[in-house]
């Protein structure tokens, strides 16, 4: 990426989740995606299960992910993954939408890790959204389809204040 100030190339700050021009000091801030997440537009060292393009690191909140350009798929480590979900959940003031009815050929679906190269375990996801999740028992990481982490956000249970919108599905 290049510096919007002065055409100079900017350096990741990985850890800051901002580029920084090494030229005249300026830093960019990537804003959130419809997601809910920062793209920091650098290649990982990681690839898409399901696009075997370089996912891109992004974060939701304060957390490290990574991103298919592509799909538009999201892989998490899954220490944090319920942390994120809960703390987005209750932050949403978007309305909640009632999720389809989950897609029983998902199940059928066998996706490599992308970082043992094992097969991913393919289960219902125990909390709400309706999904098929794929995650990896060694490795310890989540994989996300598109949509489906908005799924999780704004299903129904986030409280009163939220009222179910039929209106997004």
């Amino acid at each position: 990426m290049n510096c919007m100030n002065c055409g100079a190339p900017m350096s990741l700050l990985l850890n800051k989740q901002q580029f920084k021009c090494e030229y005249c000091f300026s830093t960019y801030f990537p804003d959130k995606n419809e997601d809910g997440i920062r793209i920091l537009d650098e290649e990982s060292e990681t690839g898409c299960p399901v696009c075997n393009i370089p996912l891109v690191y992004g974060y939701i909140d304060s957390v490290q992910t990574r991103y298919c350009l592509s799909c538009r798929g999201i892989l998490i480590d899954q220490e944090v993954f319920l942390f994120v979900i809960d703390n987005m959940r209750a932050k949403s003031t978007k309305p909640t939408i009632q999720p389809p009815p989950v897609n029983l050929q998902e199940l059928n679906r066998r996706i490599k890790c992308p970082r043992c190269g094992h097969s991913m375990s393919t289960h219902f996801y125990g909390g709400p959204g309706n999904l098929v999740v794929d995650n990896c028992v060694n490795c310890s990481i989540l994989w996300l389809d598109n949509n489906e982490f908005n799924r999780v956000i704004r299903s129904p249970g986030r409280g009163a204040r939220n009222e179910i919108d039929n209106t997004d599905n």
